[in-house]
C-alpha cells in the first residue's frame, strides 16, 4: 500500500512539473510575442515578406519619403507606426533624431475616411487643392487620396523646416 501511494504521488508530481513547464513556455510565447509587437519585429518581418511577395502599398510611398528627406539633409529616424480599428495606419519619423520635429505619414482605406479623420485629428482645415493651411496643430499639411503627409514642429505653426517640407510634400503628393 505504501508502495502504490509513493508511486501515485510520484505521477502527480510528475503531472505538476509537465503542467507548470507547459504553462511556462505559453507565456512565454505570449510575451514573446507581444515583445515583438512592440519593438516593431513583427512590423519589419511583415514588411520584408511583402516587399520579397511584391505587397506593401506603403512599402515604395515611405521608402519615397525617407529617400526625399535623406536627399534634403533631413534623415527620418525612430520610425514607429500605429493601426487603427478603422484600417488606418500613421507611420511617424523624428526629423534628423530630434523629437521637436517630426514626420507623420497617414494611409486610410478611403477617401471619405481621410478626410473625416483629419480634420477631427487638425481642427481649423482650410484646404487650398492638396494643401491644407491654418490646421491648429500642424506646420505643413498636404493631403491626397487616402494619403495625408504632416509635418509639425513643437506645436509651432511655422517650423524651422517648412518650406523644404512643403516642397517635398508637393513632390510626393503629385502636386505642384
Amino acid at each position: 500500500m505504501r508502495k502504490k501511494a509513493a508511486f501515485v504521488l510520484f505521477l502527480i508530481c510528475i503531472c505538476m512539473l509537465a503542467v507548470s513547464l507547459g504553462c511556462s513556455r505559453k507565456v512565454k510565447n505570449i510575451a514573446q510575442s507581444e515583445n515583438n509587437r512592440y519593438n516593431m519585429a513583427d512590423y519589419q518581418k511583415g514588411n520584408q515578406r511583402a516587399k520579397n511577395a511584391g505587397h506593401g502599398l506603403n512599402t515604395a510611398f515611405l521608402s519615397k519619403l525617407k529617400s526625399e528627406f535623406g536627399r534634403e539633409g533631413m534623415p527620418l529616424t525612430h520610425e514607429t507606426y500605429a493601426e487603427g480599428t478603422n484600417g488606418h495606419i500613421s507611420y511617424s519619423y523624428f526629423i534628423n533624431g530630434d523629437p521637436r520635429h517630426f514626420v507623420i505619414a497617414h494611409a486610410f482605406p478611403s477617401e471619405e475616411m481621410r478626410v473625416r479623420k483629419m480634420a477631427e485629428m487638425y481642427s481649423g482645415l482650410e484646404a487650398s487643392g492638396n494643401a491644407h493651411h491654418k490646421a491648429s496643430n500642424a506646420s505643413v499639411l498636404y493631403a491626397r487620396s487616402n494619403t495625408a503627409l504632416v509635418y509639425a514642429s513643437q506645436a509651432e505653426k511655422t517650423g524651422p523646416f517648412s518650406k523644404r517640407i512643403e516642397r517635398i510634400f508637393r513632390l510626393l503628393m503629385g502636386s505642384s
